[in-house]
């Protein structure tokens, strides 16, 4: 478990091809930092959420490490391991308020599962994602019922 009774993060992914490919190889998951401290820890969960169609956690993973990298660096990581395609990343890249310079947490994850049937989720997941703590899942799971 993380700091503070984290449990993991909720990331949100908005494109279908993106969320396939999360679960066909992918293993890197890069976001705007809030500073440069998480509370986020080797052997916490990452979880999908599908925030544009289902407004559902589709899948998880293991996280096996934490970093903190200028964009321009997590740019050069190989494309087969980021979670989207280089260009729809130095997309998103360029709309970052420092551009390539900003700095990034950086999740890199293994044994991504996906559910086989997406769970409910009406967490707020702002674009740099949202911790899951045992409250967030109890609500999740109270949704799902």
């Amino acid at each position: 478990m993380g700091k503070n009774g984290v449990l993991g993060v909720i990331v949100p992914i908005s494109e279908d091809g993106v969320m396939h490919d999360i679960f066909h190889g992918r293993s890197v998951y890069a976001s705007l930092a809030e500073g440069h401290d998480t509370d986020l820890g080797k052997g916490d969960r990452i979880f999908f959420y599908d925030s544009a169609e289902t407004h559902s956690l589709e899948g998880e993973a293991l996280i096996t490490g934490v970093t903190f990298e200028p964009a321009s660096k997590v740019l050069a990581i190989d494309e087969g391991v980021l979670y989207m395609d280089r260009h729809r990343f130095a997309g998103y890249v360029s709309s970052l308020p420092e551009g390539d310079a900003s700095i990034l947490r950086v999740l890199y994850f293994k044994d991504p599962t996906m559910y086989a049937k997406p769970v409910r989720c009406d967490q707020s997941v702002p674009v740099s994602g949202a911790y899951m703590t045992a409250e967030v899942f109890s609500s999740i799971a109270k949704q799902n019922r």
